[in-house]
This record gives structure tokens, C-alpha cells and sequence, in this order.
């Protein structure tokens, strides 16, 4: 007869040792920049060279018509470039906060919030012609992307050595900043708005940044319990949302010629209808949620020190609580519900945006379900089905202590994939963009 295997048997790579994948995902993104900077060196050096095509037709072209001529829309081969440098860039950003130490909080993935949003106006504010030429195209997807990784990974970094450096209190420190970093922002953006509207004392467009500002000092006592990078993504986040949402709401009060708002309505449908879903969906799972965390477990996350072979294996008291556990705790989670509302919502305004208002979709596999289901609601329909699909491999998938940064990355890429679009379509039916 032979032994059976022992329940413990591999030991979890360090903290700072780089998985297979990690690596991989290093040298795609390397590589792929390497050829991207060789095609543009190519157009000079060799015009007319096959790189350089290729880049062109399928990459800078649908850019630039985006940002000059209106939606241009995406390829098969943009859209797989596109989608295999996200994953990419998920593996390797969760490797490299796991071998810095930064500590894997879901606050933090709540504390970019504000920057989804801040993206999705900004956006409609580019579709509506509200920016000069040279600003416009950082808000064109997908350089917006990286525009906003680049505010992101910058107040953060500031906020960190503002709160470390600073002789006074570290978050008013933080705060200081904040406040900073806002009124920066009112004077990139209030010109590019002031160039189609006159300023008044009723105009949002003068509100918006004042407001902004105040939320900054206002929101500060609210915040003792984030960290200082939490805090500074936070206030910085929110004022700049107001300041853009100025913009959005000159283009709603005060028209530009072409433009015909209409009623809010939409925006309560999509934005309202799937909260009678979520909701009590997170009531359900709290509960489950709760005494994992009394165990001290977290749903999906096996304990350190264990491989996923290994858990696989166990037979302990530990591994039958969170297994039974699990499915329902996720639902108590509230960054797994937000990534299932953004799918939701995503769906919901693309049917209604193409059914209702004669809007199209732009996205290669999106367009394809429509076409196939010959209707935007089967489209719809599918991204609820999506939302379902969320749950699923969050309840059923488990992540090694060493991958909770993956985890929460993977999260936050099903918002930008999903809640920012959907915002950024519902705003722009209100204005019948």
C-alpha cells in the first residue's frame, strides 16, 4: 500500500522572488514597447517598413480619428494588443506592490473610486469638443488609461512622502497636498472649459473647482482610517471629479450648438436599476462574510504558508469553514458586488443608449454579440450574465496569500472594463453626445 502524501508539502515562493508569469508578463510589456518604439523610429528611418504599417493602421490611426473626428471604432488586433497588455500589466504591478510591501487593502481599490469617474467624465468632456487639440487626446482611450495610471501612481507617491517627510501631522500633510494637487488641476482644465462659456456667478464651471476644494478640507476628519496614499488618491480624486463634472454639467445647463439634453432619466434607470439587485445580494452574504473574517480568513484566500496543491489536500475544520463559507461571503464583499454592478451597468447603457437613443457600439467582440443576437438587449443580457459569471470565479477561485494584490487588481481591471464605460455611455445620453 502506498503513503498517502502529506498534507503540507510545498513551501510558497518569498515575498520578493517573482513567479513564471510575473517574469513573462515583464518581457511582453518590454517587448512590446521595444517594437512600438522601433515602428515609430521606423517611419522615419525606413517609411514604409511592415512594422510601421501595422502600427499605423491598426494602433495611431483609430487614435487619432477618435480624438479629432469623433468615436473611431476598435480592431481584432488592437483589442487583443490591448487586452493581453491589461493582464499583463495586472501580473506585474500585483508582483511589484507584493515585493515593495505595500499592504493589500481593499480601501485602497475603494480609494480609486473617484479616479474611475474622473475618467468616465472626462471622456464625455473630450467627446463633446470641451478640450483643445494636444489635451483632447489624453482622453482618448486607450492613452486615457495610462494618463490615469500616471495620476494615480503620482498622488500616491506624493501622498506617501508627504506624510513622511512632513514636520507637521502627517495627514494634514496629506491633506496640504490634496488641495495642491486640486487647484492644479482647476488650472489645466477651467481654461479648457472657459474657451466655449463666460464665466458667472451661477456658471458650475465656477462652483465646480471652489467646491472641489472645499471637499478636500471637508472630507478630511472622515479619513483617520485610511492610509496616507488612501487618503491623498481620496481627496485628490474626489475634487477632480467635481472639477470635470463642471464641464458635464455646462454642456447640460448651457448647450453647446449640435448638442440636445435631455432628462435625467436615463441615468436613474441605468445607475439605479441594478441596486435593487446588489443589494440585497450584499445583505445575503454578510453574514458569512462576518465569520470568516471572526476565523480570521478572508473569502477566497487560503491561510499563509499554504500552496494552492496543498489546500487542496487538506482535511481540517479551517478548510471545510472557508470552502463552505466562501460562495456566499464573496457575495459580502463589497468590491466583488461593485465589479458585478459595473458589468450590470455596462450592459444596461449600452441597450439602452442603442436601442433608444440610435447610439453604436464600438467595441469589436461587443458589436459581434449585438450582431448575433441581432438586438443590443441580448448584449445586455449577456453583461447580467457576466455579473453572474464575476461571482462565480471569485467564489469558487482560490488565491495563494502571496497573490491578494492580484486579486484585488484583477477586481479593479472588471471596473475599469466595465463601470467606467458604462458611466461614461450613460453621461453621454443624458447629453445626446
Amino acid at each position: 500500500m502506498s503513503e498517502a502524501s502529506p498534507l503540507i508539502s510545498e513551501t510558497p515562493l518569498p515575498a520578493n522572488r517573482f513567479a513564471f508569469m510575473e517574469r513573462a508578463a515583464l518581457a511582453f510589456i518590454l517587448s512590446v514597447t521595444v517594437l512600438f518604439i522601433g515602428a515609430l523610429a521606423g517611419a522615419e528611418v525606413a517609411p514604409g517598413n511592415g512594422l510601421t504599417e501595422v502600427v499605423e493602421t491598426y494602433f495611431l490611426d483609430p487614435h487619432s480619428t477618435d480624438s479629432t473626428a469623433g468615436d473611431a471604432d476598435y480592431n481584432t488586433v488592437d483589442t487583443v494588443a490591448y487586452s493581453l497588455l491589461l493582464v499583463s500589466f495586472v501580473i506585474l504591478l500585483s508582483a511589484w506592490l507584493r515585493h515593495l510591501g505595500v499592504a493589500a487593502r481593499d480601501s485602497t481599490i475603494l480609494a480609486m473610486l473617484p479616479w474611475v469617474l474622473w475618467a468616465a467624465i472626462g471622456e464625455v468632456n473630450e467627446d463633446a469638443g470641451l478640450f483643445a487639440s494636444g489635451m483632447g487626446e489624453w482622453f482618448v482611450s486607450p492613452l486615457i488609461h495610462f494618463h490615469i495610471a500616471a495620476w494615480v501612481i503620482g498622488v500616491g507617491w506624493m501622498s506617501h512622502r508627504a506624510a513622511s517627510l512632513s514636520e507637521i501631522e502627517s495627514r494634514t500633510a496629506v491633506t496640504q497636498l490634496s488641495f495642491v494637487l486640486v487647484f492644479l488641476q482647476t488650472m489645466i482644465f477651467l481654461p479648457q472649459f472657459s474657451q466655449h462659456w463666460t464665466l458667472s456667478l451661477t456658471s458650475p464651471m465656477l462652483w465646480a473647482p471652489i467646491i472641489g476644494l472645499m471637499l478636500v478640507v471637508a472630507i478630511h476628519p472622515l479619513l483617520e482610517c485610511c492610509s496616507s496614499i488612501e487618503q491623498g488618491l481620496l481627496q485628490v480624486g474626489i475634487g477632480g471629479c467635481v472639477i470635470q463634472l463642471g464641464g458635464w454639467l455646462m454642456m447640460y445647463t448651457a448647450p453647446l450648438a449640435g448638442m440636445n439634453p435631455i432628462s435625467l432619466w436615463p441615468m436613474a434607470l441605468v445607475l439605479c436599476g441594478p441596486l435593487l439587485i446588489i443589494i440585497p445580494l450584499y445583505f445575503y452574504g454578510r453574514q458569512a462574510r462576518d465569520d470568516l473574517h471572526h476565523m480570521g480568513l478572508s473569502p477566497g484566500i487560503i491561510p499563509e504558508g499554504i500552496t494552492i496543491d496543498d489546500w487542496e489536500r487538506q482535511n481540517s475544520s479551517t478548510f471545510e469553514r472557508l470552502e463552505a463559507l466562501s460562495p456566499r461571503a464573496v457575495l459580502g464583499l463589497p468590491l466583488v458586488l461593485l465589479a458585478m454592478y459595473g458589468q450590470m451597468v455596462d450592459g444596461l447603457a449600452t441597450s439602452v443608449g442603442v436601442e433608444w437613443f440610435g447610439y453604436s457600439e464600438k467595441h469589436v467582440l461587443s458589436e459581434d454579440v449585438i450582431q448575433l443576437a441581432n438586438s443590443a438587449y441580448g448584449f445586455g443580457a449577456l453583461k447580467f450574465v457576466l455579473a453572474g459569471l464575476v461571482w462565480w470565479i471569485f467564489a469558487s477561485a482560490r488565491f495563494e496569500h502571496r497573490h491578494r494584490h492580484l486579486r484585488l487588481l484583477v477586481l479593479l481591471c472588471l471596473l475599469v472594463v466595465g463601470l467606467a464605460p458604462g458611466l461614461r455611455d450613460v453621461l453621454r445620453m443624458t447629453l445626446s453626445v
